[in-house]
């Protein structure tokens, strides 16, 4: 039986089941084509991103396997689904197992009774992209030497997530260095307790009292696919790497 999974609940907990299986739906690369004067052909335009997907899912609710009345039931879903139409959650189902991806419910307007015990409803979503790895969602955080190393296991580059996070008591006057991929300078100057490099949502901040401030355009480089992939950091005050200074990167594997 097939199952899905929105916001950390499932279709089933709600005695739900897909009227049709679940299929495959694959990210189009982004792309137009231009007409070039004389030349027979169109010339392709790669914009390299690919483009968000669309897709349905038909379902019904059988009040007697939820133990539910159809009305209770039916009110049970609509406070399960309305109040997600407004942003990205994490969906999961049982096509994709160990991966996970973001998905907006983009339509949930009616529940049909099609029967005293059977309710059918049909839900739109629009999900991004890619297809992230339970794998490449768990921070890996240095070893004693301060390096972090890893290898992307999948065919796509992935967007990493870098957290820096000073954990001594020098104040602000310190001073860190963080490398990456073959010992190539990212960044280097004084930090707050809490810095981070997000490659996913393109932003370079600090967290500081709880308080979020953006920092520069800086991000941590794409980890590509079958690529030693090597960083550590240190701190000026030191000579030890790693020493009063926590790294730790999410890779967020990812395939189409």
């Amino acid at each position: 039986m097939h199952d899905f999974y929105y916001n950390n609940i499932s279709l089933s907990s709600f005695g739900g089941r897909l009227l049709q299986p679940p299929t495959h739906t694959i990210a189009e690369r982004n792309k137009s084509f231009a007409k070039i004067y004389g030349q027979s052909g169109d010339e392709v335009i790669d914009n390299e991103s690919y483009d968000n997907v669309k897709f349905k899912l038909k379902i019904c609710f059988m009040p007697y396997i939820a133990q539910q009345s159809a009305q209770s039931l039916a009110y049970a879903v609509i406070n399960w689904l309305a109040p997600l139409q407004a942003q990205y959650y994490v969906y999961r189902d049982t096509v994709n197992p160990d991966y996970f991806t973001y998905a907006v419910l983009t339509n949930f307007d009616q529940i049909v009774r099609e029967l005293p015990t059977l309710l059918t409803t049909t839900l739109e979503f629009n999900r991004v992209p890619f297809w992230y790895s339970d794998v490449g969602a768990q921070p890996v955080s240095q070893s004693a030497a301060g390096y972090v190393n890893l290898r992307n296991p999948e065919q796509y580059a992935s967007e990493p997530i870098v957290q820096l996070e000073y954990t001594g008591t020098a104040g602000n006057n310190y001073y860190c260095t963080l490398y990456m991929r073959e010992n190539i300078q990212l960044l280097s100057g004084g930090i707050n307790k809490l810095q981070v490099l997000d490659g996913v949502a393109k932003q370079h901040y600090k967290i500081d009292n709880g308080v979020k401030t953006y920092l520069s355009n800086l991000l941590p480089p794409m980890i590509e696919p079958n690529v030693y992939y090597s960083c550590y950091a240190k701190l000026g005050i030191y000579s030890e790497k790693g020493r009063d200074l926590n790294l730790t990167i999410t890779p967020n594997w990812r395939r189409l």
